[in-house]
């Protein structure tokens, strides 16, 4: 393509306290195009996005949309000026009508009144349009599934009147049929001369969508690239820094030993068919990108996603079907979820958070504040909060250090099996390694650990053993013996 860009980035720099999140990135859309941008989490993506879609108005660097300069102060302003941003959650009204969804804040009226009948007509044409005349404008839009659901965000965002949509993985909680139907969509929209920024960390979907492709490492801009010019190795080899392996190492194991966690064929909407166990004293990695369905299997197996088929046995048990999060614990399981802030009370102090779900196991019959803490201090002292005052606030806390309060509420009551989502998200080196060791510790003593992450540094320096889950499956199961990033990030 030579076609000028609609947008044009020059040396764009953003700065969050002491992290460089972007340094000198420049990046262009021509019109008409697909314009993949891929690397790893804290690459910069979802930040140059931001600058894009106005979200972040405070930057360095220069900003051209159809060559003026410009800057863009909200997301309003930006769809203003024909940029919109379809974000992996969807911002739709379920419980509203297909048509009331694509105009909504933006209903047709007629003497101040709606127009229902010219509204409902308008949705179904232009949803005909791009091929979906399928779709029952007057049905409530929570009836259709997650693909139809996205297709409904593009459509509003381009009758808004964006020339420019930036899609933010927007396939990564769909199924392979509807990822093929908004591939269908992205094509449509290149022929109308619409211009496309894609961000996804599925590299097989990227190669099939993008016309050209930037590389973004470390906050840094690596390499644009035609689609034709690389191939899946290439920029696997561009995200990381160096050349990758050759071959997948073609080791797999079922683990021997005494299981703990027996999971069969574990069917959901998100998930298909899974089976894997977790003995005692071993950690079992799930490994995947975001929207892989390893999150979801994670809640599934403590309580708190519900599954169609299959069986959860702790220790040879097997847990009735629709079981709750109190009779996980109850029968030998905890859980601490990938968001710490809402596992945690924040403005509570730290001993609080830790008896919070063991309040039925200590008998209070005297002062319940003395007695829920010598419950919480020797685990806490055990995995080394900073500041260990267990009456300080867990708000106070830096990020590693709420984690480990996370990892202390059940050490206070020892489960058999710990399922964990993404244990070290967003925490400096020297509290991932703390939390690590604590993970390497629970581990040596016996008990049963479950790791899900989307950080594959995180799996290949705990696990035993690390399964890969791709678009709801187990697309691989490994020793954790010559594993690298390479070999995971090929298996996405």
């Amino acid at each position: 393509m030579n076609a000028p860009p609609v947008i044009e980035l020059k040396n764009i720099s953003k700065r969050f306290l002491n992290l460089q999140a972007l340094d000198g990135v420049n990046f262009d859309l021509r019109e008409g195009e697909t314009h993949a941008l891929v690397g790893e989490n804290g690459a910069g993506k979802s930040t140059l996005m931001r600058i894009l879609a106005g979200l972040y108005p405070e930057y360095e660097g220069e900003y051209r949309l159809r060559g003026q300069q410009i800057h863009l102060t909200s997301p309003r302003d930006a769809l203003n000026r024909g940029i919109g941003m379809i974000h992996q959650e969807l911002s739709v009204m379920p419980e509203l009508s297909v048509a009331e969804n694509l105009f909504l804040g933006r209903q047709i009226t007629r003497w101040g009144a709606i127009d229902w009948k010219k509204m409902n007509a308008v949705a179904q044409t232009e949803l005909a349009k791009l091929g979906f005349d399928d779709i029952d404008v007057l049905k409530p839009l929570g009836n259709y599934s997650l693909g139809t659901q996205q297709v409904v965000e593009v459509l509003r965002v381009m009758l808004s009147g964006a020339q420019v949509l930036i899609m933010d993985e927007p396939t990564s909680a769909l199924s392979p049929a509807e990822v093929e139907r908004l591939i269908q969509l992205i094509d449509t929209l290149r022929q109308t001369n619409r211009s496309i920024i894609y961000i996804s960390h599925f590299l097989e979907e990227v190669m099939r969508v993008a016309d050209r492709i930037t590389v973004l490492r470390d906050g840094r801009k690596v390499d644009t690239l035609d689609k034709s010019a690389t191939n899946i190795n290439h920029l696997i080899s561009l995200i990381l820094g160096h050349e990758v392996e050759a071959a997948l190492p073609l080791e797999t194991s079922q683990a021997d030993g005494h299981t703990l966690l027996d999971i069969q064929h574990l069917t959901a909407d998100v998930f298909n068919d899974i089976s894997l166990k977790v003995n005692k004293g071993e950690i079992v990695g799930l490994y995947g990108a975001i929207g892989a369905g390893h999150f979801d299997l994670a809640r599934a197996v403590f309580g708190m996603y519900r599954f169609d088929s299959g069986t959860i046995s702790v220790d040879g048990k097997i847990f009735p079907r629709n079981f709750s999060a109190s009779y996980a614990i109850n029968h030998g399981l905890a859980y601490a979820t990938e968001s710490r802030r809402k596992s945690l009370f924040m403005d509570e102090a730290i001993y609080r958070n830790v008896t919070m779900p063991h309040l039925r196991r200590i008998s209070l019959l005297f002062s319940r504040t003395q007695q829920e803490l010598e419950v919480a201090e020797p685990v806490v002292e055990r995995v080394n909060v900073q500041p260990g005052d267990p009456m300080n606030a867990v708000g106070k806390l830096s990020g590693g250090n709420q984690q480990k309060v996370v990892i202390a509420r059940w050490l206070a009551f020892p489960p058999k099996v710990f399922v964990m989502s993404e244990p070290t998200r967003g925490m400096d080196v020297g509290a991932k390694s703390e939390v690590m060791h604590i993970l390497r510790d629970f581990r040596n003593q016996g008990y049963g650990v479950l790791v899900a992450s989307s950080e594959p540094e995180t799996v290949l320096a705990v696990c035993d053993r690390v399964m890969v889950m791709s678009r709801g499956k187990v697309v691989a199961e490994m020793v954790n013996k010559n594993l690298n990033k390479d070999v995971l990030m090929r298996l996405l």
